[in-house]
């Protein structure tokens, strides 16, 4: 009896409490609203900055991504990825074991310029449109964060999940590569490790405005991996096609460096190439590298092989034509996920 006296006298005490709080609830609404517009002003100067918002969007995403294990499960994929293809990527020569530097860049090559795209554009696909579908997003952008700095969080967010497994991958595959061949020339494989990065991140950016424009998951999903195939296999197809119907006196040179998809160049020519490319620059006749230049920019795939390919291909991509590409693709991705989210009814 004295149990249930003692509960009862604290659900009155606590109810108590409850309605006097609800009373000052209701009180402090009625002076809200009364205030003057001054007062809003000012509560609104003292509202959290744009940058503090989307670094706080950026986290919120990268936490998401690190509690589903899709971090851990990329860095795993990854290590093992490069770690097999270090050790085994000269078996078509007959060697098996790590090599050099520039020798690990070309057996890295595919993997990078297949896989890395791939990451990006499933990482990307259902940044907006999974929120959408839960109902979330619109609770976030009520919450006063714009449409620009939601996306531009997400986007920052999903380069940090993108960068953490594919810098870890580098830097263990460089650091026994160095060890084990005892090659200090790790220029080439630096190379590789910027531009692999930077083509992922484009390929986020496309992943964005897909996810973006997209309804359900599902759609979003589908059109990320027709992406793909697009920029990584039929591009090249198309670009074989258009340079021998128009330059077939030169297409044996621009197909060598576009229309390395399947690498029909076995990959033994390529490691073979590299032990005489002196001998062969020696021979070799200048050509004409401005639309190939200009098909580069089309496609970062291309461009990405073509700047790790330098060397053996005999083509120096300039700088400026790099910058642009990665201007403009990033530009113009995430301005459409801005332009069509704003024009998006939640």
């Amino acid at each position: 009896m004295r149990t249930e006296a003692t509960t009862v006298r604290r659900l009155r005490s606590e109810s108590d409490v409850y309605a006097t709080s609800n009373t000052g609830l209701e009180s402090n609404l009625k002076t809200s609203k009364s205030s003057s517009p001054r007062v809003l002003g000012q509560c609104e100067r003292r509202s959290p900055a744009s940058a503090r918002l989307v670094s706080l969007v950026a986290c919120k995403e990268f936490s998401d991504r690190f509690r589903s294990g899709w971090v851990i499960a990329c860095v795993l994929v990854w290590l093992g990825a490069i770690g097999l293809t270090s050790f085994l990527g000269l078996v078509q020569i007959g060697q098996i074991g790590v090599q050099g530097y520039e020798r690990t860049v070309i057996s890295l090559l595919n993997l990078v310029q297949y896989l890395v795209p791939l990451l990006g554009l499933l990482l990307g696909h259902d940044l907006v449109v999974s929120e959408r579908e839960e109902g979330t997003l619109r609770l976030l952008l009520a919450g006063g964060v714009s449409r620009a700095c939601c996306l531009m969080g997400k986007f920052l967010g999903g380069c940090f999940t993108l960068a953490v497994p594919l810098v870890l991958g580098f830097a263990i595959a460089g650091t026994v590569v160095g060890l084990s061949a005892k090659d200090n020339a790790i220029a080439p494989f630096l190379r590789l490790a910027v531009s692999g990065l930077a083509l992922g991140i484009l390929f986020l950016g496309l992943g964005l405005a897909v996810s973006t424009f997209c309804r359900t998951r599902v759609q979003s999903l589908v059109t990320a991996l027709l992406l793909w195939c697009v920029a990584v296999f039929v591009f090249d197809l198309v670009a074989l096609g258009v340079v021998v119907s128009t330059r077939s006196l030169a297409a044996a040179q621009e197909i060598e460096v576009l229309c390395d998809t399947m690498h029909v160049n076995a990959a033994a020519d390529i490691h073979s190439a590299f032990d005489n490319v002196a001998d062969r620059s020696a021979h070799a006749a200048p050509a004409d590298r401005t639309s190939t230049l200009g098909w580069l920019a089309i496609n970062p795939v291309d461009l990405f092989r073509a700047v790790n390919l330098s060397k053996q291909l005999e083509l120096h991509v300039p700088a400026l034509t790099i910058l642009l590409t990665v201007a403009l693709w990033l530009g113009g991705t995430l301005g459409l996920s801005v332009w069509k989210l704003r024009r998006t009814d939640l």
